[in-house]
């Protein structure tokens, strides 16, 4: 569209995108010849598949395994946030122990 002389806002209404975005892929077409995006630079990753596995496997032999002993265990140095998006990956909730059992109409 571009190349047939339509104006980048013609473009962005036409495709359904921002014009800032059509004109970034403008910009990269003319100067590199794509339109691919480039792969990103994230944070690398702290632990291996293997690693992962154990972490998921500890929480369901015990599933009142605190992070900080899955952590000690896995002997990788993680945070326990990568520990609980790992068991959130795999559907694993946190179970911790009732302080006090629920009383039911009959105990009360």
């Amino acid at each position: 569209m571009k190349t047939a002389g339509w104006s980048t806002r013609r473009v962005a209404g036409q495709v359904d995108r921002s014009e800032c975005v059509v004109r970034n892929c403008w910009v990269q077409w003319t100067r590199e010849g794509t339109h691919a995006r480039k792969p990103g630079s994230g944070a690398t990753k702290k632990t291996t598949r293997r690693e992962d596995r154990r972490i998921v496997r500890q929480a369901l032999v015990d599933p009142t395994v605190t992070r900080s002993t899955i952590r000690a265990d896995v002997g990788v140095a993680i945070v326990p946030q990568t520990i609980s998006k790992h068991l959130a990956e795999a559907n694993l909730k946190s179970k911790r122990p009732f302080r006090v059992l629920p009383l039911t109409p009959e105990h009360r």
